[in-house]
């Protein structure tokens, strides 16, 4: 399986799914008076009644929560209907794997290092992996967050007279991104 969630919101109604539905309706508790309190004292399913997709969409959410102080404002909102959207029970096939744990904590990392203001596109393979893009006009970055905890990058660089360079760097920690990433001056993906 290959998803991408380029992030770009308004975009047509998503469709309906366990992970979007349980997501939307904690929403909608949220916006009705007491509704805060009706969420406290709602039995939340055991570990047992959720599929191993839930348990992770779960983790993947509750790192946001924990890693939401060291990014942009607004980007853990937009990370979590994000990673909703990509983790739904719909969009997966049964032999896909799961987002690696090394594979999130590399791509925390590579938003906190990079320094980046805008939120990338975000995907995967199925193979544990998260890829995350960042696309403007003719320029394009694309990391692969690997299982590893390392990550690997492709870009293409429009240069002012309309040349293209283009450049891909294996298996780098993602603390070095930004370094990596200099000759090219990457304020044209992370900073928009």
């Amino acid at each position: 399986m290959t998803f991408i969630d380029m992030g770009v919101f308004p975009r047509g109604p998503l469709v309906s799914g366990r992970a979007y539905d349980r997501i939307n309706h904690f929403f909608g508790l949220l916006g009705q008076v007491g509704g805060a309190d009706r969420i406290e004292t709602q039995d939340a399913p055991t570990s047992s009644t959720r599929s191993p997709l839930e348990e992770r969409l779960r983790f993947v959410q509750d790192t946001i929560s924990e890693v939401s102080m060291h990014l942009p404002s607004g980007f853990a909102a937009g990370l979590n209907k994000q990673f909703a959207n990509l983790m739904d029970e719909d969009a997966w096939e049964d032999n896909d794997e799961l987002i690696n744990p090394e594979a999130l904590t590399a791509f925390f990392m590579l938003l906190i290092c990079s320094g980046t203001g805008r939120r990338p596109g975000i995907g995967t393979n199925g193979r544990g992996s998260i890829t995350a893009s960042w696309t403007a006009a003719g320029n394009r970055l694309t990391v692969e967050c690997l299982p590893s905890g390392r990550v690997s990058l492709v870009l293409s660089r429009q240069q002012g007279d309309g040349e293209v360079e283009r450049a891909a760097f294996g298996h780098i920690k993602p603390q070095r991104v930004r370094e990596v990433l200099a000759p090219f001056e990457p304020e044209v993906w992370l900073d928009g």
